[in-house]
């Protein structure tokens, strides 16, 4: 009987240090975003308003996935197009993950911060979308520049998290060709 009691304890003071220390990450979790724009995509039907990936698309959306190994990603977003989802592929892929599809006309909503609090995030979306998504997640309409809508090689990463002195908001623009 003593040993069940003493083992009874045990799993209650583990239980609870476990939950313990789930919530303390919790609240000083690092959330690490990586914008990108998606891959080269067919131009040569200008009708065609969701034109798939180029080769040379293809061979980008396969250097992201290579990027983003060591990463640790959590989640893959992506707006519903061909060319945006074809890009997070690899990536999904390479993470046995779903991509999420999300609105660009809803960028950053309440909804898609407590989804993503605590994880490495990839997002892909358009030339006009990618800039102002990394923007309102890092809180300054300006703080990155638009794509030109020949360029296919910009990441934008965002830092939040932590809290007190560790409290974290970093950002960086890299070319990633």
């Amino acid at each position: 009987m003593r040993k069940l009691l003493v083992l009874l304890v045990l799993i209650t003071v583990s239980v609870s240090c476990d939950g313990q220390k789930k919530n303390k990450a919790t609240t000083e979790q690092v959330t690490n975003y990586y914008f990108i724009r998606h891959a080269e995509k067919v131009l040569s039907d200008p009708s065609n308003s969701n034109p798939d990936l180029t080769p040379e698309g293809e061979a980008r959306a396969e250097r992201w996935k290579d990027f983003f190994t060591d990463k640790d990603i959590d989640a893959v977003y992506s707006t519903d197009y061909l060319r945006t989802m074809r890009t997070a592929e690899p990536t999904a892929k390479a993470n046995s993950l779903a991509i999420k599809k999300y609105d660009p006309r809803a960028l950053n909503d309440e909804a898609f911060k407590l989804a993503t609090t605590g994880l490495n995030v990839v997002v892909v979306g358009h030339s006009n979308t990618t800039p102002n998504f990394a923007n309102a997640v890092y809180g300054e309409p300006d703080a990155f520049k638009e794509i030109d809508e020949s360029e296919y090689f910009h990441l934008y990463h965002v830092q939040l998290g932590g809290e007190g002195k560790d409290l974290v908001k970093k950002k960086e623009a890299l070319v990633i060709d």
